[in-house]
């Protein structure tokens, strides 16, 4: 389904929430949204395919609809199971009627709660695709500790944000090239508008400098950024063996 949820004016200011009729166009939504999200995903699996350990655990943190999961499960048919996990109901749904017709034999168990009170076990790789950016600040360090505190040794953490830069101007400068993106996949001056304010008190970018900070000081010695598109990065952090 298209996603028009922004078309029309709306009657009152709200924040942005991942409910059903978000649930309902977040495909369309996403890919429209995030630039080249479709080969991020592609080459978070060749990452999982790399840094896999038998009889571990992949966990996707914010699943949303299951792409990534269905993904994973089709090119990796020896995986001990995946972990979906997301805060939103209807897209967990949206997963279950996904993965429905899977032809894949890995074990995939889904789980509707709060990031924060979730704790990996036994992982080799953990994905957050844009979703620590919607954990409040004050939060991410517990969420991102409890990650490593998860992942086997050897294990990764592969994290994609909104990112933000060390030089204002820059980070003006590839906030107005997004929107030009966006634009271009068909998205009005008003639909653009009307999404950033429900969005400007719940989606919350960090630095590049300081999701570096952040991931070493959980733990993590190495880290690197695998993709970067102007405002948009994906990392990977390894925990040491």
């Amino acid at each position: 389904m298209k996603d028009e949820l922004f078309k029309e004016p709306l009657s009152r200011a709200t924040d942005f929430t991942f409910n059903r009729d978000v649930a309902a166009v977040f495909d369309d939504m996403v890919h429209r949204s995030i630039p080249f999200y479709g080969e991020v995903q592609n080459m978070i699996v060749d990452l999982v395919a790399h840094y896999y350990q038998d009889e571990t655990l992949v966990y996707d943190l914010g699943c949303s609809t299951g792409v990534l999961i269905a993904k994973l499960a089709a090119a990796l048919p020896g995986l001990k199971g995946i972990v979906g996990l997301d805060n939103s109901e209807p897209m967990i749904e949206k997963t279950r009627e996904r993965l429905a017709g899977l032809p894949s034999k890995v074990p995939i168990d889904l789980v509707c709660e709060d990031l924060r009170d979730f704790e990996p076990k036994r992982a080799s790789a953990v994905i957050m695709n844009y979703t620590l950016q919607f954990v409040r600040p004050l939060y991410r360090e517990h969420v991102m500790r409890h990650i490593f505190e998860g992942l086997v040794p050897g294990g990764i953490l592969i994290l994609s944000e909104k990112v933000l830069e060390d030089s204002t101007d820059i980070s003006r400068l590839f906030v107005d090239m997004y929107y030009q993106f966006k634009r271009r996949q068909g998205y009005s001056d008003m639909e653009i508008s009307q999404k950033r304010e429900q969005l400007e008190n719940v989606l919350v970018p960090y630095k590049v400098s300081e999701q570096r900070e952040l991931l070493q000081r959980c733990g993590f010695r190495e880290v690197e950024i695998f993709f970067k598109w102007n405002n948009f990065a994906s990392f990977v952090a390894i925990r040491s063996l």
